[in-house]
């Protein structure tokens, strides 16, 4: 195949998780169309983050959440599709899982509409029958999705490298949040945790009160420094933890850009998170990290990392992997006590001490 002059469109609708755990295979079609006009189409809130790669040439926001909210960015979309359509692209690749019916003939149509020579993608729930270049759909299964998603680059003619996963943030922010990290005389801070306690779902969010008790402890046995993170809406359970503690803690949620929130993470000593965007952050800059898991199975999204650099705590569930809102009680975030995630963080906490 001649790889000079291309025009590549490369879809990744999801979250800002997904696009960390997509950039591998981004930077592998980079590597194997190094002289190609490389585009991508990702949703609203990854947008910014993915501007900062400098494998990517364009980048397209998708509204998909604002549509939800409000049926009127429909038009919106039309019209990206419209411009999107006028490139002609050479091939346009879905990196992403397809894992229902519905999804697929959303994602099948809007292929359609794309109008690229070639339509590559997970030939998965009938979204075969919209593609004429297909992987199998045994692809993501019981797979970590990182490596999934580069099965699929390499189909389309990436080149993989010996790399990971990586983000980068605007060097600009840095100066802004550096006295974060240095006490009143100037010098850096003996230990600085941060904590993710929100999440995009209410049944992968631990218990507000365990977290309040956990940060309590790690301020009184370490001195210390805890950072609170959140995003937008997610105000209301860090300031509700925040009332619930003894000790004073940094609460930045909801305050926060991208490049912000990806640079600090990338100072923190340890980050303890629920299964999350910033997870993923935290991996890819290589910030050792707590996570906790709920319905979502750890062996396909878990941080892809350096194994010495995590701790995954989890409970075992027949129902893994769930997509449900609400789950029954208790969920299998309930059966995680303060104990086994303390336990974790002494752990990445003395290997970081013997460092």
């Amino acid at each position: 195949m001649d790889k000079t002059n291309k025009f590549i469109l490369i879809v990744l609708i999801a979250g800002i998780g997904d696009l960390v755990l997509g950039s591998k295979s981004i930077r592998a079609i980079r590597n194997g169309y190094p002289d190609a006009d490389i585009h991508l189409l990702t949703n609203s809130e990854a947008a910014p983050i993915a501007q900062n790669y400098r494998y990517i040439d364009y980048v397209w926001s998708f509204p998909i959440r604002e549509m939800r909210k409000d049926k009127r960015h429909l038009l919106n979309i039309v019209k990206l599709l419209l411009k999107l359509r006028k490139i002609k692209f050479d091939f346009a690749v879905n990196l992403y899982n397809v894992s229902s019916w519905l999804g697929a003939l959303k994602m099948g149509f809007l292929f359609l509409l794309l109008g690229a020579k070639e339509r590559i993608g997970h030939d998965s729930k009938g979204f075969g029958l919209f593609i004429n270049k297909k992987v199998s759909s045994c692809t993501f299964q019981d797979r970590h999705f990182t490596d999934a998603m580069l099965d699929i680059a390499l189909f389309a003619g990436g080149v993989p490298d010996n790399e990971g996963v990586e983000i980068f943030w605007n060097k600009n922010c840095e100066g802004k949040w550096e006295h974060l990290f240095v006490n009143k005389m100037g010098l850096s801070e003996e230990l600085v945790i941060g904590i993710n306690p929100g999440g995009d779902r209410l049944n992968r969010r631990w218990d507000p009160d365990r977290y309040a008790y956990l940060a309590d402890r790690l301020i009184s046995n370490f001195t210390a420094k805890v950072i609170f993170l959140g995003g937008p809406g997610e105000e209301d359970i860090a300031g509700y933890i925040e009332s619930r503690m003894k000790n004073d803690i940094v609460n930045l949620a909801g305050k926060l850009t991208l490049d912000d929130l990806t640079y600090i993470i990338s100072r923190f000593d340890l980050l303890i998170t629920n299964d999350s965007g910033p997870m993923h952050i935290g991996a890819a800059v290589g910030t050792r990290l707590v996570a906790l898991f709920g319905p979502e199975d750890p062996v396909l999204m878990g941080p892809y990392s350096s194994p010495d650099t995590y701790r995954v705590v989890y409970k075992d569930a027949s129902c893994r992997p769930c997509n449900k809102k609400k789950c029954g009680q208790p969920s299998s975030l309930d059966l995680i006590t303060i104990e086994e995630v303390y336990e974790k963080c002494i752990e990445l906490l003395n290997v970081h001490e013997s460092i």
